[in-house]
């Protein structure tokens, strides 16, 4: 029996033995694998979001083979400035338009070894004025602009003789290059074109008012009589928002319509406005008050009856714009000093250019009485109820507490002739004479 243990644990043992010298024997070096770069594939940028951007934006490329997982993705603005991506793919980048980037045309490229992109180009825009000078040296009447656009809608004058006037709607568009005008499909002369929004306008002439969801490639159209609207170009478009828009005459009468000019209402001119064929009456102003209502300035002279220099004020109310007017007043004298051109967002507080002491007046009380707010002013335009903008020489100042105090905005070129200052939430936009056109991004 022990002689049978004997052989069975020396038999195991050298089993042992040949197992643990069988894998000492198999054990090799492993053989290091070198790993395989890839060149860069030829790098293809396909869009940008945007060729036109304002500082703050980010900036969106679009493409193919923008990574390689040997080699860096570098970014060059202008061929030499590297930038940081605020994300890479291989298809997308996503870049900061910063204070880094210089003001106008910009070129950008990506880089991955030695493989270079062809450039893109973009063109930036920093806060603050920037002229503009896609109308040239044309008379700009009247200019839109929009927070969610990088448009600029103008009205300006064709015709560079002093007494003679065809007006022209223009489009400023967002380009690689600037703004760059772009023509609308609207042949003619014409009196006012205002825009909503990049598609949603309207626009005038003699007799004749279009309206227009698709920027003007199509429009509806009304037209009016000449007792409707005597004057040459003097379809006023009054009020424009949302909902409705309102274009008005100096005789009083109105075109409303909710649906882009589908369908249309015309509320005919106050017969009292006219003594046979004279007119006695020009409503100079039309516009919504803060207490929700509608109100008509202007003025009266029945020369017939009176004999000239016998000015007397006219103020109409309306709860729609266009229908239901009550004469308020057309009794109180005119004063003949100043402009009839008035401005007002709350009814209670009426501005005008006193003409004659080159001055801004208010009056409180619809026109009866008049106070000086400032002297030494050419025009006025209004943002809110607070905050005003003058032209004081070749200057424009603003005031952000009811002129308690004034800050000077902007230096015009000499003999500036300012038509317009127009405003959406975050722009400023100035429009004149001689293409003056000035635009803040606030």
């Amino acid at each position: 029996m022990n002689k049978k243990l004997l052989l069975l644990s020396l038999i195991l043992a050298g089993g042992l033995f040949f197992s643990c010298s069988s894998d000492d024997s198999g054990n090799k070096p492993e053989t290091p694998v070198t790993p395989v770069v890839k060149d860069p594939l030829p790098i293809t940028i396909t869009a940008l979001s945007s060729e036109f951007l304002i500082i703050g934006q980010d900036l969106e490329i679009k493409g193919i083979n923008f990574v390689n997982k040997d080699y860096p993705t570098v970014l060059l603005i202008n061929d030499t400035e590297k930038i940081t991506a605020k994300e890479v793919t291989d298809t997308k980048i996503v870049i900061s338009v910063t204070d880094a980037i210089k003001a106008g045309i910009n070129s950008i490229r990506i880089q991955i070894n030695k493989t270079l992109s062809d450039r893109s180009n973009f063109f930036v825009i920093k806060k603050g004025w920037t002229k503009l000078n896609g109308l040239g040296s044309y008379d700009i009447m009247t200019s839109n602009v929009f927070d969610d656009s990088n448009s600029v809608f103008s009205f300006a004058d064709n015709d560079i003789r002093d007494f003679s006037f065809w007006g022209f709607p223009a489009k400023l568009q967002g380009t690689s290059e600037g703004l760059k005008r772009v023509y609308i499909k609207q042949l003619g002369s014409y009196g006012a074109f205002k825009m909503l929004n990049d598609q949603s306008g309207v626009l005038t002439n003699t007799n004749e008012a279009f309206y227009s969801d698709s920027g003007f490639e199509t429009n509806n159209s009304t037209s009016v009589t000449s007792s409707f609207s005597p004057a040459i170009n003097g379809l006023n478009i009054s009020y424009l928002d949302q909902n409705m828009s309102i274009v008005s005459t100096f005789r009083g009468a109105q075109i409303y319509t909710k649906d882009n000019g589908a369908t249309i209402i015309k509320n005919e001119p106050p017969v009292w406005t006219a003594r046979g064929n004279f007119y006695r009456a020009s409503m100079t102003t039309l516009a919504k008050s803060t207490n929700g209502k509608f109100y008509q300035l202007g003025v009266i002279n029945d020369f017939i009856k009176e004999g000239s220099n016998k000015h007397r004020n006219i103020v109409m109310e309306s709860p729609t714009g266009y229908s239901d007017w009550t004469v308020i007043d057309t009794i109180t004298k005119a004063n003949l000093d100043l402009s009839y051109g008035y401005k007002f967002l709350n009814i209670n507080k009426v501005f005008t250019i006193d003409n004659t002491n080159k001055a801004l007046v208010a009056s409180t009380d619809m026109l009866k009485t008049w106070s000086v707010v400032k002297t030494d002013v050419k025009s006025i335009f209004l943002r809110t109820e607070t905050q005003w903008y003058i032209q004081s020489g070749d200057k424009i100042y603003v005031t952000k507490d009811a002129g308690a105090t004034w800050e000077l905005e902007l230096e015009l070129p000499a003999e500036s002739v300012v038509n317009d200052i127009s405003f959406s939430k975050s722009k400023i936009i100035v429009s004149g004479n001689k293409g003056l056109h000035y635009l803040k991004l606030e």
